[in-house]
């Protein structure tokens, strides 16, 4: 095969690895959170991603040492995406629809936006980041306006708290990216990666422990299938296809796995799941995918460099954790 063709043939399966792949995870978390106690899913599947980086790194005679003073920040970006964020997720998806929570959870650059903003020596948003913002934030309304009005998305769903869970795991991962960037780790990123979801995972695990979550869980095939394919698809073939895509694609083309990603989640839940949105809730994804469209355009567009922008788009990459 030509060369050129060959690499067209590679950033194609790397862009479907990417939009399937974690466009998938609200589905399988779903599941998983049907059949294990939050806390369980999120330490399973911790661990494992964590076995399957060490694994690949040994296989690549990669070193497994970080730089010095690295490791406590780590350990905190860690416990903010794989067990604030991931926990929460969850524990929200038992709540709501997984096309529901991905719509809700897809607010998360706006959210690192206003951050940047507010912040010292942050970016500031221009016109069409402020009415990407504005215009979530009525999408939002959109989105929720009828369940919290007699029209539960599912019989005996607590949309309410749902949504507030949901909003929180995304604020969570939100923070961790904002602090991500400030930190600047010199530390390979995937071995970084390895180093972060696995103190995630034994946090999770202890949590799961000391709350009797293992206790309770009960090891159902679905169950089981949905955390390896949360850690081997998700988590490691969706990271791994992000990353080349970073390395070989404009990055304005990377970002639309943001809006892309929940269309997927929606679409997943409907064809799996038998979920449903009610007409106006379909507005609601509308808008909200359209602002978030407007806000990712707007934060790697301009005059950037290639560095800069592609250390844009991974603050706001979900999905190695979601």
């Amino acid at each position: 095969m030509p060369e050129g063709k060959s690499n067209r043939t590679r950033v194609i399966a790397a862009f479907v690895a990417v939009y399937l792949c974690w466009g998938s995870t609200y589905t399988a978390i779903r599941v998983a959170g049907e059949h294990l106690p939050p806390p369980v899913v999120s330490a399973t599947r911790s661990i494992l991603t964590t076995l399957l980086i060490v694994a690949i790194s040994l296989g690549l005679r990669k070193s497994l040492r970080v730089p010095k003073g690295e490791g406590p920040k780590l350990a905190l970006i860690g416990l903010l995406f794989m067990s604030g964020n991931n926990m929460l997720l969850t524990w929200g998806e038992t709540m709501v629809p997984s096309g529901f929570a991905s719509l809700i959870v897809s607010t998360l650059p706006i959210m690192v936006a206003l951050m940047e903003w507010v912040l010292p020596g942050g970016e500031p948003l221009n016109k069409r980041g402020w009415a990407g913002t504005l215009l979530g934030t009525v999408g939002i309304a959109v989105l929720v306006w009828p369940s919290l009005h007699g029209h539960p998305p599912a019989p005996g769903a607590r949309v309410g708290l749902g949504v507030v869970i949901c909003l929180l795991a995304a604020l969570c991962f939100a923070v961790g990216s904002v602090l991500s960037r400030r930190f600047h780790f010199k530390a390979d990123t995937f071995v970084a990666t390895g180093w972060q979801i696995g103190i995630a995972g034994m946090f999770n695990a202890t949590f799961a422990l000391v709350t009797g979550g293992f206790r309770r869980a009960v090891w159902t095939v679905h169950g089981m299938e949905s955390i390896v394919w949360l850690s081997v698809m998700g988590s490691l073939v969706g990271l791994v296809a992000f990353t080349y895509l970073l390395q070989n694609v404009a990055v304005t083309k990377v970002a639309t796995y943001a809006f892309v990603n929940p269309m997927i989640a929606v679409l997943l839940g409907v064809l799996v799941l038998g979920e449903r949105l009610a007409p106006t809730e379909l507005a609601g994804m509308a808008v909200i995918v359209c602002s978030v469209a407007m806000v990712v355009l707007s934060r790697v567009g301009g005059t950037k460099s290639t560095a800069a922008l592609d250390r844009e788009v991974l603050a706001v990459s979900g999905d190695a954790v979601e």
